[in-house]
């Protein structure tokens, strides 16, 4: 997997708050259609025929896309660069996460480790690019936004520096390493398919679970279910890469979970500005009631588009195959 300096691949626009893990939201752009042609053309390694050589290609590729917005980042912070290495240091995380079914928990741990702290090293810094986005088309709020924009370049300063300390050719060499382990592991496709499917539906029960501790009323408590969501979408799609079919590719189910996971990122995006916001507010009372009318206007609107997805009506058993042992288990509990 050398490292080299290109292009890197546009995986999404930036929509991501830095509380924790944040939000990624997917549109198709000329920048993205323009890297997928350049990414046909470029020569990829030969991992042979099958569902095997499919899966170390996704991990190929995702590992790839993430060290080029790696080295893309270190050279500038721009809001593009720094949305998507998150993007895509969350993608990598989740594709290797699946793969630790196969090859242990070991030899991904360290690698998933660098790429939580590589978010969280810009986390700050993405809070406040998506803040200045936010605050540029709200003209009753142009003071805070001058505010917010005095600090920019302290924060930049400071994820720079950050960033600088993680090293690419380490990364790299780790990422070989599991690809290693992987060839030597895919020979019986079938019980691949089926641990991935396994590993797959348990990332879906987890989204499950915090779906049923959500507070209508509390925007936060969507948090972990977004992350959850993120977890179970990505690794649907390197499953789906692989050539297996998957009940999301009927009756719309990539749209379903993918509006689902952008409807909860805007609505996070919404209460990270809101929080800053409360404190600023503090400070200056006088503008508390107009600033207080805007942000409950933009919570509003994420909050109505997250009622248009009906969270409630989302059918999840028919997202993804259970496994046989556990249909008949759901089976006799419903009896």
């Amino acid at each position: 997997m050398a490292t080299r300096r290109r292009k890197p691949q546009a995986e999404e626009p930036a929509t991501e708050p830095a509380v924790e893990e944040t939000v990624e939201v997917e549109e198709v752009s000329e920048a993205e259609v323009e890297a997928e042609v350049e990414e046909e053309a470029e020569e990829l390694p030969d991992f042979g025929e099958g569902h095997g050589a499919q899966l170390r290609l996704a991990l190929y590729r995702h590992g790839r896309r993430f060290l080029d917005y790696l080295q893309a980042a270190q050279d500038e912070l721009t809001p593009d660069n720094v949305h998507q290495l998150r993007v895509t240091s969350r993608k990598l995380s989740s594709t290797l996460d699946l793969f630790s079914s196969l090859v242990g928990r070991g030899p991904v741990k360290k690698v998933r480790k660098k790429l939580k702290e590589v978010r969280r090293s810009l986390g700050v810094l993405r809070d406040l690019q998506r803040q200045l986005e936010w605050l540029c088309d709200e003209p009753l709020l142009d003071d805070y936004l001058t505010e917010r924009t005095s600090e920019l370049p302290t924060v930049i300063k400071q994820a720079k520096k950050k960033l600088k300390l993680v090293k690419p050719s380490k990364l790299e060499k780790r990422l070989e390493m599991v690809d290693a382990l992987l060839a030597g592991l895919l020979e019986d496709e079938e019980s691949v398919r089926d641990m991935l499917s396994r590993s797959i539906w348990e990332s879906l029960l987890q989204a499950m679970s915090h779906a049923d501790e959500v507070d209508p009323d509390n925007s936060f408590s969507y948090h972990a279910l977004r992350v959850a969501m993120k977890t179970f979408r990505y690794q649907a799609e390197v499953y789906a890469a692989a050539g297996w079919e998957t009940r999301l590719d009927h009756n719309d189910g990539w749209t379903k979970i993918k509006e689902l996971h952008d409807a909860l990122g805007h609505l996070q995006d919404l209460e990270v500005l809101a929080c800053h916001l409360d404190f600023h507010w503090v400070q200056s009372p006088p503008i508390r009631e107009t600033q207080a009318r805007v942000v409950n206007r933009l919570l509003k609107e994420r909050h109505q588009a997250l009622g248009r997805i009906h969270l409630q009506d989302l059918d999840w058993e028919q997202l993804w195959d259970w496994p046989q042992g556990e249909i008949e288990e759901l089976v006799e509990d419903e009896a």
